[in-house]
This record gives C-alpha cells, sequence and structure tokens, in this order.
C-alpha cells in the first residue's frame, strides 16, 4: 500500500557468501563458517573442537597452549541471521529504512546514505570481533587455552583488526620473503598492527607465520630471503617466528619429500637441516632481547572507526614521525580507555605516549571526540585534522554535540595550519607529528647522523628497568657503516651480536649534547643489538682495527661430492660453480661437497687475531669450516668469515670447507628421466622453467689479519 507515483521495488534476501575454506586435507574443502554469528560458532566449536580438546585432557592449557587460527580468507561478508538486531542494539536505530542504499540508491541525501554506510560497516565489524573472536576466546578459556588468532588481515576484510586482536592472548600476524606473489613491501609486511596491538592490550608476544612465500621451491638463500625480512619486521615489533612451513613428510614420500605449495622449505628433508641450527640460532637469540620489556613508542596513532580497518606496514607512517620516533596504533575501544596522568597520555596498564595523532581523513566518532576532549582538557597534546561526524547513531543531538566539541577544541575558524590551547592541553593540526614533537623539544630517540644516502636503516627500541635495548638493522645488499645516535646519556653502550651471542663494546662512542653517539659497521644485510645496561663515569672510547688479506689461499683443492651411497673426488686449482662440470652427476648434485686444500702459513705470529673469509658461497649460501682437525664453525652471512686464531699454524695447515646446496639442481636433472632413474621424490611439480643454480665455493678463500686496539 504506497502512495500514487512511480515507484522502484526492490526485494532483498540473503544467501551464503559462496566461499570455502581456501586449503585442506582431502575432502574437508567445505564452507567458511558465519563470522558474525556466536550460533555459527559455538555450533562448529561444540561438534568438532571440544571433543579433540576434551581428548587430549591434561594436556590442554598444558602441552597445547593456544590455539590458531589463520589470516582472513573468507572475503565479503554483510549479513547474519540477527544482524538487524544487532544493528539496532548497537546503533540505536533501524536498518530497514536504509537498505536501498547497500543495492545503490540514494535514501534521504548522498551523506545520509554515506553515514548509514558507514554505521552498518562498523557493526559488521563488531559482530565479528564479538560474536567469533570473543567466543573464540571465551571457549579456549575454559580449557586453560589462549588464542592467537591471525584476525586482522592481511586480505580485505570487512573487519577492525585492532578490535578483533583485542581477544588474543598472542598477537598473531604474517610476513613474507621475497616472493614473486607479493613482491611489493606493502603486500609482504603486516607485523606492526599486531605489534601495536600487543602495546594497546598488554601483551607481551607478537608472532608471525615467518618466510611466506609462493612460487619459490628450494631456491631460498637465508641471509638474502630470511634474515632481511625477519629483521625488518624485528623493526617493527615481531618476537616471535612461527615457521611457514614445517611440512610433516614421512620417510615413504622420499627425498625431498611432500611440501605444501607455500612458504620456505624448512624441514628435515632440506639438504641444509644439519647446519640449519646455526640460522636458529640467530633467530632465538634476537626473540631473546625482543621479548625483553616493552617498546618505548612515542607517538599514538588512532586509525578511526571505519570498517574495514587495518593497520599497515611500519613505512607507511601514518603519524609522520619516522625516522627518528616510533609510534603505535590505537582503535576506537582502546581510545575510550586512555588517560592522561603524570605527564602522558596512558593506557590503563600505564604504558605511556606523549602524543597522540588523529587520523589525516577526519572523520571520528562522537564517543572519540568525547575522549579527546577529555585528555586535551586533562592536559595531553594531541595533532589531528579538524574532524567531521560520519553517523547517523544519535540523530541531530549527536550531531550538535560534535559540531560545539569540535569548535571548542578546534575553534570557530577553519584553518590549514595552527595550535590551540584547551584546558590543560592543545591541539595541533596541519603539522608533522616529528614536527610537533621537535615544537615541544622532545629529541629523536636514534637519529642516524652519518651514512650514505642510498642506505636503509630501521630500529626498534625495547625498555625495562634498567636497560634499553635497541635493535639496529641495516636493509642493505652491500657492506656499509653509519654513525647513530640515541637518546641516552648515563649508560655506557654494549653491542651484542646476535649471529655470534658475542657481547663487545663499541670501538668508537662517546656522550655528548646528552646523546650517546655509536659508529657502526654493518655485512650485507647486517644488524646489531645496542645495549645500555652499565652506568658509567667514562664518557667516550676511541679506538679501531683493521683487516688486512694475509693470504689467498690457492693450489689444488679437493673436491669431495657426497652422494647417496658414495664419495667421488676430482681436483680443481680454481673455484667455480660444480655445476660447469660436464658430467651430469657432478652438474646436478645436491647436497654436501668438501673442499679441502693444504697450505702453509710463514707469516704466522703468536697472539694476533686471524680469520678465514670464504667471501662467496652459492646458492644456500652456507658451510662448516674445519682447520687442522678442529671446528671452527658454521657460516651462512656474507663475507662468511669465521676467526680462526686457535686453529691455523705456520705449516702443514689442512683446510677442510663443507659447502651445501639446495634441492633444486637435483629436481632440475631429474625433469626429463623415467621415475626409476629419478634420485628425488616430491608431490611439488617440477617446473620446465627451472635452471640449474650456480653452486658451490667460488671464493677467494682468504686468510684475512686484524690489527688495532679498542
Amino acid at each position: 500500500q504506497v502512495p500514487a507515483g512511480q515507484w522502484t521495488i526492490m526485494r532483498f534476501g540473503f544467501t551464503t557468501s559462496g566461499a570455502h575454506v581456501s586449503t585442506s586435507s582431502g575432502k574437508w574443502k567445505g564452507r567458511v563458517i558465519d563470522y558474525m554469528s556466536a550460533r555459527s560458532f559455538n555450533r562448529y566449536w561444540d561438534s568438532h573442537v571440544e571433543p579433540l580438546l576434551e581428548m587430549i585432557g591434561p594436556l590442554a592449557g598444558t602441552t597445547l597452549r593456544y590455539l590458531q587460527t589463520d589470516s582472513w580468507e573468507l572475503g565479503g561478508i554483510n549479513w547474519s541471521d540477527d544482524f538487524a538486531l544487532e544493528f539496532q542494539r548497537r546503533r540505536g536505530y533501524a536498518l530497514y529504512k536504509y537498505l536501498p542504499v547497500i543495492g545503490g540508491k540514494i535514501i534521504d541525501s548522498r551523506s545520509r546514505s554515506n553515514a548509514f554506510l558507514a554505521d552498518f560497516r562498523k557493526t559488521i565489524g563488531e559482530c565479528i570481533a564479538e560474536n567469533h573472536y570473543k567466543v573464540f576466546a571465551e571457549r579456549a578459556k575454559k580449557f586453560r587455552l589462549g588464542i592467537q588468532s591471525e584476525s586482522a588481515g592481511p586480505h580485505a576484510a570487512p573487519i577492525d583488526g585492532l578490535k578483533n586482536y583485542g581477544y588474543s592472548e598472542l598477537m598473531m600476524s604474517e610476513f613474507w620473503s621475497p616472493s614473486p606473489h607479493r613482491s611489493r613491501d606493502e603486500d609482504r609486511f603486516f607485523v606492526k598492527q599486531a605489534a601495536s596491538a600487543a602495546q594497546i592490550y598488554g601483551r607481551r608476544l607478537v608472532g608471525a607465520e615467518s618466510f611466506t612465500t609462493i612460487g619459490r621451491h628450494w631456491n631460498d638463500v637465508p641471509w638474502q630471503t630470511m634474515k632481511p625480512p625477519f629483521d625488518r619486521e624485528a623493526c617493527s615489533g615481531l618476537n616471535l617466528v612461527f615457521l611457514h612451513t614445517f611440512t610433516c613428510s614421512p620417510v615413504e614420500m622420499g627425498k625431498p619429500g611432500q611440501e605444501y605449495f607455500a612458504g620456505t622449505h624448512l624441514n628435515r628433508n632440506i639438504t641444509w637441516w644439519d647446519f640449519a641450527g646455526e640460522v636458529f640460532d640467530y633467530f632465538k637469540r634476537c626473540q631473546y632481547l625482543l621479548q625483553r620489556g616493552y617498546v618505548a613508542t612515542e607517538v599514538l596513532y588512532y586509525y578511526g572507526d571505519h570498517v574495514p580497518n587495518i593497520g599497515h606496514l611500519k613505512a607507511f607512517d601514518p603519524a609522520r614521525v619516522l625516522p627518528g620516533y616510533d609510534y603505535d596504533l590505537i582503535n576506537e575501544d582502546r581510545l575510550l580507555a586512555l588517560e592522561f596522568r603524570e605527564g602522558l597520555i596512558r593506557l590503563p596498564h600505564g604504558h605511556g605516549y606523549k602524543l597522540l595523532v588523529l587520523p589525516a581523513h577526519g572523520v571520528m566518532s562522537l564517543a572519540a571526540l568525547r575522549k579527546v576532549n577529555q585528555l586535551v582538557n586533562a592536559g595531553a597534546l594531541v595533532l589531528g585534522p579538524r574532524p567531521r561526524l560520519v553517523s547517523l547513531a544519535g540523530g541531530q543531538a549527536a550531531a550538535d554535540e560534535f559540531n560545539r566539541s569540535v569548535t571548542d577544541l578546534w575553534g570557530p575558524s577553519d584553518i590549514p595550519k595552527g595550535e590551540r590551547t584547551s584546558g590543560k592541553g592543545k591541539i595541533f593540526w596541519g603539522s608533522t607529528g616529528e614536527e610537533v614533537l621537535a615544537k615541544i623539544a622532545m629529541p629523536a630517540d636514534v637519529i642516524i647522523e652519518k651514512s650514505r644516502s642510498s642506505d636503509a636503516f630501521d630500529f626498534i627500541h625495547r625498555r625495562e628497568p634498567g636497560m634499553d635495548i635497541y635493535f639496529v638493522s641495516s636493509q642493505n645488499p652491500a657492506q656499509t657503516s653509519a654513525s647513530f645516535s640515541f637518546r641516552i646519556d648515563d649508560r655506557m653502550p654494549e653491542l651484542f651480536d646476535a649471529l655470534t651471542g658475542r657481547v663487545a663494546t663499541p670501538l668508537k662512542w662517546r656522550i655528548d649534547n646528552s646523546r650517546t653517539f655509536v659508529d657502526l659497521d654493518f655485512e650485507p644485510y647486517g644488524s646489531v643489538f645496542v645495549v645500555f645496561r652499565k652506568r658509567t663515569g667514562t664518557r667516550s672510547a676511541s679506538g679501531s682495527t683493521t683487516r688486512t688479506v694475509v693470504s689467498t689461499l690457492s693450489g689444488n683443492w679437493r673436491m669431495q661430492f657426497h652422494f647417496q651411497e658414495a664419495l667421488v673426488d676430482i681436483t680443481t686449482d680454481s673455484l667455480e660453480s660444480w655445476t660447469r662440470q660436464s658430467l651430469a652427476a657432478f652438474k646436478f648434485h645436491s647436497g654436501k661437497v668438501t673442499y679441502s686444500l693444504q697450505f702453509n702459513f710463514p707469516q704466522f705470529e703468536e697472539g694476533q687475531n686471524y680469520f678465514v673469509t670464504l667471501n662467496d658461497i652459492r646458492d644456500v649460501g652456507i658451510a662448516r669450516v674445519t682447520l687442522n682437525g678442529r671446528p671452527v664453525g658454521i657460516t651462512w652471512t656474507p663475507p662468511f668469515r669465521l676467526a680462526v686464531s686457535n686453529e691455523l699454524r705456520r705449516k702443514r695447515n689442512k683446510i677442510e670447507i663443507e659447502v651445501i646446496n639446495s634441492w633444486r639442481n637435483r629436481l632440475v636433472g631429474d625433469r626429463g628421466l623415467p621415475k626409476r632413474d629419478r634420485q628425488t621424490e616430491t608431490n611439488i611439480t617440477i617446473r620446465p622453467d627451472w635452471s640449474v643454480l650456480d653452486a658451490g665455493l667460488i671464493g677467494p678463500v682468504q686468510i684475512e689479519k686484524q690489527t688495532g686496539q679498542r
């Protein structure tokens, strides 16, 4: 029954999204459950999860500590059985009048239609957070379990990522090694959001599905494809690696065996597994220090209440405070919990910030604006543009209150740049976060004082009582040096080398003008912890060391190929890729080759520091060195240098260098052979465009002498 006139009649219904579980075993590829419905989650839990937890009994909460769900792969979702009731309860008005907006129509006005869409999407995000992840956490807690859901992307989703994280005990994200599937930084690095969630919710662990790839198979080089992305995400807050992927591959599957289609292949079947402990030790040492204390950030960036809403890589820098400062993201829920006390904007668990930055798009809810008003009047410093309300919740009364508060804080006129005192605090707009911090005399945490213009560095600063820990990463593929200054003036610096576990005092450092200046040298993709824990009356140190090549090893190198059932020796007077050998057995060899050489070193001097440097190793880039029957160590980062002062002698030295390459060459060699003649077996399709990779010790192998003093 409608008035006379021309009408468009729209019929609305709902159906399943059609999304199926993206990766599954056998015939388990069923539909994804309704993330907006607590009833759907509980049905799944009751029928599938709880019976398993009851079966494992006391192992739940002890041996089994967390439950994991993968990244969002449901795609779009915008309805559920009770959604209309949820909307009415949360937004305070009925949605049916505005449903044509979902179909592309304008209701009342474009601005009111957009406001409804913002309310609609925000409600979806709240339903997902509270009817899925919150229920998940509550059900798990009954078994003494926490959850570690990848609940904040990275795929496009109708979610508030930080709100979802609020129900996790372990903040779980992901990052990718270089991959044809994800070649851009913004498609590879996602940990900053999880690290921010840990800060604002008071959690300690920030995990990540690590070293994910699609398109790479057995051609990963740890120092190139694992260490640099790990170091970069460590500077974003990562402190717990979850290997992606350690595939279960029974012995019956052969070698390299069964593998998952995605992820860096890391299990006992990789050729360099016996050497892998040295690589993992680096990550473990880093994690040990990166799990200490909390991240010392000066700025809190409120990323708004719109949905979809997820944080991105650290370098996006929405607060515009890099490179000298760091920031955390915060969502509306935690914004509303902030207080200003003792000169800082503080979270309920006490962590404080000097500056709150509002979203550049200027959209805020009335609740968020009320909190900003309260904080500023109490003494907080806030940076952000004059905001606007995009919501129908609360009607005209809410809009009127919003406008009055905006005028109170930003003043009656809209000018592009300015500052204004309100109560005990101040509002800034039209500036960057870095400019505001400089204006209030807040010095940068870290300054790169001297470096090449092309160099790329990143850092993270963690703090606990009595100790400040800086992790500094060089993202440069070549050797480089730089001078850094730190906002510390009462303790001496120490360098923690996570590759070796060694602790040393920097050669050159000084305290000046309330900052500590430290000169740092980096090998390709190098990193170091600069730790301040020891109070000192010393204000500087100046020393230098020089490494000089004193011998390049040459002669007839014996190469011993380790085949499955035999050892085969060849001799060469030049170090080059063993793939240049004409025989297929050598050219396509995958695994270990031991290089050995006898040499004299007449210039040997007792008490001197000597190193053996291998310079170039292909393709995995990992080697174990033995000198005169004594193990020297494993090296896996350029320039592949190991100390040999205790093993080297003047005459009759024998060096043995075990080099490992990947499975790739043997797989290429087997590609055209009948199955019965192949040496490899795997479920991965060997692509026709795969080619042989250079392999072996390329050198030159050199003895270096280190001179100088600290």
